[in-house]
């Protein structure tokens, strides 16, 4: 069974991606958005939080090392609204992940997308 089978029933989950990277948060929201209805995307932890509050997603994919907000930042005030929500972490930053980062799920830059969306079905399975 191939990962778009896996995520049919997925296939409405509204999805914020936080990146402050112009490059890589288009190729993850046209990768992603090939396979999900609903992507959002945020520039930075500022505005990652705002969506968020706004459009209430069913997931949150950020970076950490962003300006205006870091995404430690920002997945705290997240968690604190809502403790429940998905969150998955893509770094190339390893080492700036707090050790009391909330996040659900940590990747590496650069991102696999099998692995990533791999995250993406466990965590909404649960």
């Amino acid at each position: 069974m191939v990962i778009k089978d896996l995520l049919k029933d997925l296939k409405d989950l509204k999805i914020l991606i936080v990146e402050d990277g112009a490059d890589i948060r288009d190729i993850m929201s046209t990768t992603l958005g090939k396979i999900f209805l609903d992507t959002r995307t945020a520039v930075d932890g500022l505005d990652g939080l705002e969506k968020f509050k706004q459009e209430q997603p069913d997931i949150i994919i950020s970076d950490i090392r962003m300006p205006n907000m870091s995404g430690n930042d920002m997945i705290d005030a997240i968690k604190d609204i809502d403790p429940i929500i998905p969150i998955i972490v893509v770094s190339g930053h390893g080492r700036l992940i707090d050790k009391s980062n909330r996040a659900d799920v940590f990747l590496n830059k650069p991102i696999k997308f099998d692995k990533l969306v791999e995250a993406i079905y466990t965590l909404t399975r649960k």
